[in-house]
């Protein structure tokens, strides 16, 4: 390689490596706090899927391996290397926000299962915790998860409100802290919570069924975001097969190298915004 070339990549292993040694030394400044903010929303997902990882490590994880590949790419100018640092950048966030809607999903669909379960079971009983401890061995996971934490806590002496406020918030679900909520009110009114329970069930069964009805209208726009992000690749793949030789001129100079890695960042940011829009649609 020519000294232009090791001296662009002594300064980008810098730029790279100098911030990543600062953030992994948990140091304070604009970087730091960047960081821990996206941390923080790594941690909101993960906490839901009950992960043994924290967002912090994940986060960490992530920077150590697209450094790698952004250094990796200078030096070799690979374009598979360049969908490795892509997939180092976007897939963990994505995996986790996609895993945290699959989970959630599921909870809501459960939730009206659960409330029936638990009406049944305050028929026999006139315990609140008790009945929502008889229903953690019948409702099925999901759910089943979420209900052994509420009763350790119960356990644990934390009172049911309070119990009822952190599952609530753990999951993030409008419908989840909506049924939650309305059991804290049914119990402090002293109304017949069974029949409450068993009128909110009905309700969210034709929720879902509304809701069922309104993903099938928006998948189309959900689905142009992921076609639209994978174009660029493609457009590559089949340039680089009809002429092997045309993006030469990009990969094999220092420069060419830095301007694909920041439309590698901008391509990043694009499709998490519009991923987040598609979502928002909904």
């Amino acid at each position: 390689m020519s000294a232009l070339a090791w001296i662009s990549g002594g300064l980008l292993v810098g730029a790279l490596g100098a911030p990543t040694f600062a953030v992994l030394r948990g140091a304070h400044g604009r970087a730091a706090l960047l960081f821990k903010r996206y941390a923080s929303m790594l941690e909101d997902d993960a906490s839901v899927l009950l992960s043994r990882y924290s967002g912090s490590q994940i986060a960490r994880l992530q920077l150590v391996a697209a450094c790698f590949f952004f250094v990796l790419l200078l030096f070799t100018g690979r374009l598979a290397v360049l969908g490795c640092a892509a997939g180092a950048l976007l897939g963990p966030p994505l995996i986790l926000k996609r895993r945290r809607a699959e989970r959630v999903a599921r909870l809501e669909r459960q939730l009206d299962t659960w409330l029936l379960m638990l009406a049944n079971a305050l028929k026999s009983t006139s315990s609140l915790g008790e009945a929502i401890e008889s229903t953690a061995v019948l409702v099925p996971r999901p759910f089943s998860e979420e209900v052994d934490l509420l009763v350790k806590e119960l356990r644990l002496g934390v009172p049911l409100d309070r119990a009822l406020d952190v599952m609530s918030l753990r999951i993030g679900s409008p419908s989840v802290s909506g049924a939650l909520m309305m059991i804290v009110v049914a119990r402090q009114t002293g109304g017949s919570l069974p029949s409450t329970l068993e009128t909110s069930a009905s309700a969210l069964r034709e929720a879902a069924r509304l809701e069922g009805v309104l993903r099938t209208k928006t998948a189309e726009g959900r689905g142009q975001v992921l076609v639209l992000a994978l174009v660029p690749f493609l457009l590559c793949l089949i340039i680089t097969w009809l002429d092997p030789t045309w993006f030469e001129p990009m990969v094999g100079h220092p420069y060419g190298r830095l301007v694909l890695a920041v439309c590698l960042v901008a391509w990043t940011a694009a499709t998490a915004w519009a991923h987040q829009i598609a979502g928002a649609e909904l």
